[in-house]
């Protein structure tokens, strides 16, 4: 009769202590899901399970948990790719921009060098221009030099009979002829060679006759 008793009472406070015992796993499974700790809630109700397979409240907050995990590793894992697409495009266009950079900075100093060339150029040129019109100065001042130093036909004529009468003054004081007395015969010697010229003159143009000899 005892025994009979006993097994009344386990049979009636069993089932209300294995319920009760689930259902304490249950809420503090969802105490832990509400504060948004995923992985002990996941925890706990593993270990309800563990100790109450059947309990269909656990295995479907399991279920629930599990899935939920899974959803936010699938969002985590896209997070960090597009976290990563990001920072590979950023680096792609950091290496973009770095190019255009090194591009820009390699055609202004072309830009520079043909400047300074030109311009090289430009003064070279200038140079030379001046040179050219200095050394044509030079030249055109040379040749008035020598010109302004060259006398004239009409100076070396008047030199020249300067040194004549110079000389012809010196014999006449040698021979100690008067300048008055010079310049008589002076004429008279002047008169026979006009005379001596016209003569030839008209020998010239008379026809010469072959008969004749030449002497």
């Amino acid at each position: 009769m005892k025994n009979f008793i006993l097994l009344i009472v386990f049979l009636i406070v069993g089932p209300l202590a294995y319920a009760q015992g689930a259902q304490a796993y249950f809420n503090q499974s969802a105490n832990y899901y509400v504060g948004g700790k995923n992985a002990e809630a996941l925890a706990t109700v593993g270990e309800g399970l563990q100790k109450y397979p059947g309990d269909p409240k656990l295995r479907e907050l399991q279920g629930k948990l599990k899935q939920e995990q899974k959803q936010k590793d699938q969002q985590k894992q896209d997070q960090q790719k597009d976290q990563q697409k990001k920072e590979q495009e950023k680096k792609e266009q950091e290496k973009k921009d770095e190019q255009q950079k090194q591009d820009q900075q390699k055609k202004d100093q072309e830009q520079k060098d043909q400047q300074q060339k030109d311009s090289q150029d430009k003064k070279d040129e200038q140079e030379k221009q001046e040179k050219d019109q200095q050394k044509g100065q030079d030249e055109k001042e040379k040749k008035k030099d020598q010109k302004d130093q060259q006398p004239s036909d009409e100076e070396k004529r008047d030199q020249e009979k300067k040194q004549r009468d110079q000389q012809l003054s010196d014999k006449l004081q040698q021979m100690k002829i008067s300048k008055e007395k010079a310049e008589m015969i002076l004429q008279a010697m002047k008169n026979q060679e006009v005379q001596y010229l016209q003569q030839n003159k008209r020998k010239a143009s008379k026809p010469k006759d072959r008969n004749k000899p030449d002497w």
